[in-house]
């Protein structure tokens, strides 16, 4: 019966071989921009065509589109931020390096996980010195990879001597010829594992595919599995991804956020098992004290429902006691009164240990048996007051294990819902953008620089330029097919978007006019003499105005499967571009205040919205704010969007 296909925990070396494939055709070329670390993470933004991240952790070195919240610089920042990469190559190892132009970074998976950068040959910065049989690594040594320990499966004289070695199995192959057990197994599969030369067609034939990049990624539901194509050996439903660094990244990226949401939680709970070591030891408590009190209650009441007999018993005791201290103990044993029998006498502490109903009581000499009974009573009542007031305790501390516990669930929780997945950027949204109502699409500047971006580059002369009559304001443009009027109302949202994020709002007011030209009005040539800042320009003819335009914005959120994005817009054209969305006008609560009660109104409404940063939002907020209401939308679909805009791109 064959082995069953183990959970895949980490890549092995011929899927390093895939992921070198497709990184080379996607980031060879691209710029370092930033590096990151996140538990035992590193992760690099890279710019290529695109901004894109690379993760390099215990597990994997992919693509990644899902980048969680609380990433910090890493110190290997300082060595390669800015090197442009020249090309990825894995080893046939479980070792994968990346060329730079500035010197070589490598990431071994092989236990203890590494990476290490070097500059011609010579070890610069690693992530932990390592010390071994076969090679010591540490800064400033020359840099020497793992040792290889099995022969290179391309040739197939080393299958031969494979078999002449250890025999021809799965377990030979893989480890004589470092396939691993997974790819070990496919082999066998594919080839039935007794004919070298099947198994070298075997063998060839999957290097081919993988170094060709002939991929059919696939993810395997049980067992739970990721390969670069689909295995013979594993028999069970799997999809089909676009992409394996796609795939691992889907993979693999619910395990590392269960193992950052364990790390997260391990403090609450090493507090909630503190916390309920000390309850089980309080409960004991509790129940000693309550056995004890109901012990102490039933010898009261025994003497209590037979008082004059045991007065008697005491009356002879105390008489015998008088006429002969010495042999007192001797000639009182066993004498019984009433049913009440003495056992016992304690002559340090003069109490006489008898029993009635098979109970024990102690008497006590120096007291009549009433003030006995009333002691064990009051006794009584002071342990069962020690075990009321450890029950208040008891309680305080199940409370606050309930709390911790609902922590570990909402941290837990946060952990998964702040992972960000990391969608391409569309041309239009580097700057402020949204669409009419009308379906007119309309972009405005963030700075400066924007402003002149989007005048010289992306405004047609039959466009219609914006701006609120003030100085220090968006260049707003709307995107008009030639031929085209606006429509009033699409002109009424656009001066809206104007004003909005114009000097207007900061200076706390409540309307402004805006005035509108057609971009072949606008012009960056300054008259003779004079200078035109940047962002700043010259309108020539005859200006249109909407007047007393009222200072009002909405910041919503949208959902694009796992994407989620930001929108700003006009409150009468925001219903098709968000899910959910909050209005603003201008108030008194700085932006920081305004945007991180929009972030709580968005995750009570949309958990996932967890993974937005507080600065995210604050971007979207022009200045000091109110929120005056909140709505729900019925977005139009993102590919609506952009082809919304890219129908009328400049």
């Amino acid at each position: 019966m064959p082995k069953p296909v183990p959970v895949k925990k980490t890549l092995n070396a011929l899927d390093l071989v895939a992921i070198a494939v497709e990184l080379n055709a996607t980031l060879s070329g691209g710029r370092l921009i930033r590096v990151y670390r996140l538990g035992d993470s590193h992760y690099f933004k890279i710019r290529a065509s695109d901004v894109a991240y690379l993760i390099a952790n215990p597990r994997r070195i992919s693509r990644t589109w899902r980048i969680p919240q609380g990433l910090s610089p890493s110190p290997l920042r300082r060595f390669i931020e800015d090197c442009v990469i020249n090309r990825f190559e894995a080893n046939l190892d479980r070792v994968m390096s990346i060329d730079l132009n500035c010197g070589r970074l490598t990431i071994e998976l092989i236990p203890p996980f590494n990476m290490v950068f070097t500059v011609d040959g010579k070890v610069k910065w690693l992530l932990h010195e390592y010390r071994g049989k076969d090679r010591e690594v540490k800064v400033g040594s020359t840099y020497i990879e793992p040792p290889r320990r099995f022969l290179d499966p391309r040739f197939f004289d080393n299958l031969l001597k494979l078999i002449e070695d250890s025999g021809l199995s799965d377990e030979a192959l893989a480890k004589g010829l470092g396939l691993g057990t997974d790819w070990a197994r496919e082999v066998c599969t594919r080839s039935g594992c007794s004919d070298p030369v099947l198994v070298w067609g075997s063998i060839r034939g999957i290097l081919e595919v993988l170094h060709l990049g002939r991929l059919k990624p696939v993810i395997y539901a049980s067992p739970s599995y990721v390969s670069p194509i689909p295995l013979s050996s594993i028999k069970g439903e799997f999809k089909e991804v676009e992409s394996f660094n796609k795939a691992v990244d889907d993979y693999f990226t619910s395990i590392e956020v269960e193992r950052v949401a364990e790390e997260r939680v391990k403090g609450i709970e090493d507090e909630i098992a503190r916390l309920e070591s000390s309850i089980k030891e309080l409960e004991d408590t509790v129940g000693g004290y309550l056995r004890e009190a109901e012990n102490l209650r039933r010898r009261g009441e025994l003497i209590m429902g037979r008082l004059y007999e045991f007065s008697e018993l005491h009356e002879a005791l105390l008489r015998a006691y008088m006429a002969d201290k010495d042999s007192f103990k001797a000639k009182v044993k066993g004498i019984e009164y009433g049913g009440i029998k003495v056992i016992d006498y304690d002559p340090l502490r003069k109490t006489v240990k008898v029993t009635v109903n098979n109970n024990e009581v102690e008497l006590t000499l120096g007291e009549s048996p009433g003030e006995t009974a009333a002691k064990y009573f009051e006794e009584a009542k002071r342990l069962e007051k020690k075990a009321k007031a450890a029950e208040a305790k008891l309680t305080e501390l199940r409370g606050k294990v309930n709390e911790l516990r609902s922590r570990v669930n909402e941290a837990t929780e946060e952990t998964r819902a702040a992972v960000r997945f990391v969608a391409s950027r569309e041309w239009f949204e580097r700057f402020r953008w949204f669409i009419t109502s009308g379906g007119s699409p309309v972009l405005a500047g963030k700075d400066a620089g924007q402003n002149e971006a989007i005048v010289k580059r992306y405004m047609n002369p039959w466009d219609l330029f914006l701006h609120a009559d003030v100085q220090g304001g968006p260049v707003t443009v709307i995107k008009v097919t030639r031929g085209q009027e606006v429509k009033q109302q699409d002109l009424i949202e656009a001066a809206q978007y104007a004003a909005a994020y114009s000097k207007a709002w900061k200076l706390g007011a409540n309307s402004i006019d805006v005035y509108y030209v057609k971009g072949e009005q606008v012009s960056k040539k300054a008259p003779s003499g004079e200078y035109l800042s940047k962002g700043g320009f010259m309108i020539y003819g005859q200006r249109g105005w909407v007047r007393g335009v009222e200072l009002i914005i909405s910041v919503g959120l949208r959902i694009d499967g796992d994407v989620i994005r930001l929108v700003s817009a006009p409150p009468t054209a925001m219903g098709s571009l968000a899910n959910y969305y909050i209005t603003l006008k201008p108030g008194n609560s700085e932006r920081s205040e305004v945007a991180g009660r929009i972030r709580e109104l968005f995750i009570k409404r949309y958990p996932e919205a967890r993974q937005i940063p507080v600065d995210h939002i604050i971007e979207h907020v022009p200045g000091p704010s109110v929120v005056i209401e909140s709505n729900e939308g019925n977005p139009i679909t993102w590919d609506t969007v952009k082809g919304i805009f890219n129908k009328v791109a400049g």
